[in-house]
């Protein structure tokens, strides 16, 4: 008993604990063009509508707190928050189209150049295509992603490398770490990421430590040479980890537009026990904190329903002190800070208030003694 919780006293010592961050909350040209001017994320979240009884929506920040990320005060003011609820660092969304085209980039280029405070982060590439059914409307492109050529990986190298020098920037094994949101699409992955490793040599890195997404269209590893995978929550489940009623159920759901159901403590569940490897790579144990993505498709949307921050709070720490063949204790990743438009976060509501934060802030103090 007692070697099994100086066990756990460990993990929670050494375990660091990373939020997806979303950078839309601010204005950029392209979603100006597409959108209109003005345009930013928060137009998504305000546009929620209540769908039937007990609903919540639209989602409201506590206090009217709609904050615009490109004022660097505000970035400052998450740090804070987070700090104090025991987040270690922020996955930063990062998104680089290539020909020279790149989005919402300014809340981690502030974070890097202006903000001192100690929050370690780093950068999941968010390489899809911008087309406008993301948002619930017609599959008009936005912007295409392309991956170019050598010229291209070594330009974007370049811009990534800055980061990289930040001691903030994460970094396993003197590697600085980058996940890939879809590494399927990445048709020259492994010439791209020699280049990468190649330069990030150079640079006295010894490589780039790469985190594959499992997700909704990424259902296994893709790079040769990946060194963790990260399965990304709740749609790695919600697309490939329910029964077949479920299955069937959603997939008439698409069909005919209609809202997706899924149950907050069946998807737990599935997370909780499942058993399945990446040919013995590294597993970043992951979870999410709601999902309600009606806000950006409507009625086309799927909505996770009987959530709240007491059972998020439960079911974190069972994850926290699960045991599963090559889950590394060192990192854990929760979907997400502030996925508004989602559903999926962590920044308080008017609604739940801090709850969410206070519940990964007792699990967190309850072992870390």
């Amino acid at each position: 008993m007692i070697y099994l919780i100086n066990k756990i006293y460990h993990i929670m010592r050494s375990m660091k604990i990373l939020s997806i961050y979303l950078p839309g909350f601010h204005r950029d040209k392209i979603n100006d063009k597409a959108w209109g001017e003005g345009f930013t994320e928060w137009d998504n979240v305000r546009n929620g509508k209540k769908i039937f009884k007990n609903h919540y929506q639209p989602l409201e920040p506590i206090d009217d707190n709609y904050y615009d990320l490109s004022d660097v005060n505000n970035i400052r003011k998450q740090i804070d928050i987070a700090k104090k609820y025991n987040i270690d660092g922020f996955i930063f969304y990062h998104y680089w189209f290539g020909n020279d085209v790149q989005a919402l980039s300014k809340p981690a280029e502030l974070l890097k150049n202006q903000i001192n405070d100690k929050i370690e982060y780093c950068f999941c590439w968010a390489n899809h295509n911008w087309i406008k059914n993301w948002h619930g409307k017609n599959s008009e492109m936005i912007v295409k992603q392309e991956y170019g050529d050598l010229d291209e990986w070594k330009k974007h190298y370049k811009y990534l490398s800055e980061f990289f020098k930040d001691s903030r920037y994460i970094k396993i094994d003197n590697k600085p770490v980058i996940y890939l949101y879809n590494s399927q699409d990445i048709k020259c992955i492994n010439d791209m990421m020699e280049c990468w490793n190649e330069l990030a040599v150079k640079d006295g890195f010894s490589g780039i430590y790469v985190v594959e997404y499992i997700s909704s269209r990424n259902k296994s590893v893709n790079y040769s040479k990946t060194n963790a995978v990260m399965e990304f929550e709740p749609l790695y489940t919600t697309f490939f980890d329910i029964n077949m009623f479920n299955k069937i159920k959603r997939f008439i759901c698409k069909k005919l537009k209609m809202i997706d159901y899924q149950d907050y403590d069946y998807l737990w569940n599935k997370i909780l026990t499942r058993k399945r490897t990446y040919d013995g790579r590294v597993i970043q144990k992951s979870c999410f904190s709601a999902w309600d993505n009606s806000a950006r498709k409507g009625h086309n949307a799927m909505i996770v329903k009987n959530v709240s921050p007491e059972k998020f709070g439960k079911n974190f720490e069972k994850l926290v002190l699960s045991e599963r063949k090559d889950a590394t204790s060192e990192y854990i990743i929760i979907n997400a800070w502030n996925e508004w438009s989602e559903g999926a976060i962590l920044e308080p509501t008017k609604k739940d208030k801090y709850k969410f934060l206070e519940q990964i802030k007792r699990v967190k103090e309850k072992y870390d003694k």
